[in-house]
């Protein structure tokens, strides 16, 4: 049970489970900040959206690369790699955010918690896929 919490994440599943607690993590960062946004700053919820997608994807870049993933690249060229699947990332939340909003006519905060489900599987494919081992 150790080697699920310590060391290095020798298998896609250890990966996956961590990444979860992780991407966990990082949506309550998300969360709070998109809330936050909109409750106290009044913005709009998509901009709200993109400001704490880009909260939430620092931690969660921090994190994983400490605790979930090892890089098979240089660090500059790992960066650019999660930059473009972050960017992926966020165009994603904004497309399935605005629709569940406008066509679906969900409540904002419930079609983010939604987008953020989906948008977590994204992330972790692409970053398996292309980026970690």
């Amino acid at each position: 049970m150790k080697h699920w919490f310590f060391g290095p994440a020798t298998s896609a599943r250890i990966q996956f489970l961590r990444y979860i607690f992780v991407g966990g993590s990082s949506a309550v960062v998300n969360l709070v900040a998109y809330a936050f946004f909109i409750e106290v700053m009044h913005m709009h919820y998509l901009l709200a959206a993109f400001l704490g997608y880009t909260l939430g994807f620092l931690w969660n870049y921090l994190t994983s690369i400490v605790w979930v993933f090892k890089s098979r690249h240089s660090r500059t060229k790992e960066i650019a790699m999660v930059i473009v699947i972050t960017v992926g990332g966020l165009f994603w939340t904004e497309v399935i955010l605005y629709f569940f909003v406008e066509f679906i006519h969900l409540h904002h905060f419930v079609s983010m918690f939604i987008t953020l489900w989906i948008v977590l599987i994204w992330n972790f494919w692409m970053r398996k896929r292309y980026v970690f081992h």
